[in-house]
C-alpha cells in the first residue's frame, strides 16, 4: 500500500508541473525568471515627479501654498531682530503703551465730612427758673472738661432750700444735667439747649417715695 501511494503522489506532482509549464507564455520577454520568483514582493517607493523628497521640504512647500501669514508682524519687530530689540526700539519711539501710574489709578479722595459743631462752653454760674405745679429757683456753678460737666448748686422752693450735686454732658448745643439732693432725696434730670448765655428745655423730677413730675426750665449764665 505504501509503495503504491508513493507512485501515485509522484504522478500527481509531475502532472501539476506539466500543467503549469503549459500555462506560461515562454516566448513573452516580459516573463523574467527573477520577476516570477520575486513577484508580490514590496517594490521600492519612488516619489511622484515634483513631490518633495523629505518632510522638511513638504512643510516648506505647504507653507508657501498656505494662506496664513508666516512673516513676523512689523508691529512686533519694529525693525528689530529680536523681541528684546523690538521692545527697546518701541520704547525709544514711544510706541509702547505704558500702564497708568499709581497716582492716576488711585481712588478719588473722599470728601471730608463736615466738622462737628463745636461744643458750647457752659462753665460758670447759672440761674434757672423751674416751673411745674409750683415755681422753684435753681442756682448752679458748673465746671467743664471738654464734654463732661460737673458742679454743685442749690434749689430754693419758697422759704426752704436744698443743696444738689451736679453731673452731666455737653455736646454741641445740647446740655444734659443730673441734679441729686440727699436731704430730702430728690433727682432732677434736665435736657437743655444752650444758645450762647441762655439755656432752655424740660426736666423730669422724682423722689425716693416714688413720686415724679415734669416741668420746664429757663436759665441764663450770670458769670
Amino acid at each position: 500500500m505504501s509503495f503504491k501511494a508513493v507512485i501515485l503522489s509522484s504522478f500527481l506532482f509531475s502532472t501539476l508541473l506539466a500543467v503549469t509549464a503549459l500555462g506560461i507564455a515562454w516566448d513573452d520577454p516580459s516573463y523574467d525568471v527573477d520577476e516570477m520568483f520575486h513577484s508580490g514582493e514590496d517594490e521600492e517607493y519612488v516619489n511622484p515627479v515634483g513631490a518633495p523628497a523629505t518632510p522638511q521640504e513638504a512643510r516648506e512647500l505647504q507653507k508657501n501654498k498656505s494662506t496664513l501669514n508666516w512673516t513676523m508682524p512689523s508691529t512686533l519687530s519694529a525693525g528689530g531682530e529680536s523681541a528684546k530689540e523690538s521692545r527697546e526700539q518701541a520704547e525709544s519711539t514711544g510706541e509702547m503703551q505704558t500702564s497708568p501710574s499709581a497716582e492716576e489709578t488711585a481712588a478719588p479722595d473722599v470728601e471730608a465730612s463736615p466738622a462737628q459743631t463745636e461744643t458750647v462752653n457752659v462753665q460758670g454760674n447759672w440761674f434757672f427758673a423751674l416751673n411745674d405745679s409750683m415755681a422753684r429757683e435753681l442756682a448752679l456753678t458748673l465746671l467743664q472738661d471738654e464734654g463732661n460737666v460737673y458742679g454743685s448748686g442749690r434749689i430754693r422752693e419758697g422759704n426752704s432750700s436744698m443743696d444738689v450735686a451736679v453731673s452731666g454732658t455737653a455736646a454741641g448745643s445740647d446740655l444734659k444735667l443730673n441734679l441729686v439732693s440727699t436731704s430730702p432725696i430728690l433727682q432732677y434730670q434736665l435736657n437743655l439747649t444752650v444758645d450762647q448765655d441762655l439755656a432752655a428745655g424740660e426736666y423730669r423730677a422724682s423722689s425716693a417715695g416714688g413720686e415724679s413730675w415734669i416741668g420746664t426750665a429757663e436759665g441764663q449764665k450770670t458769670a
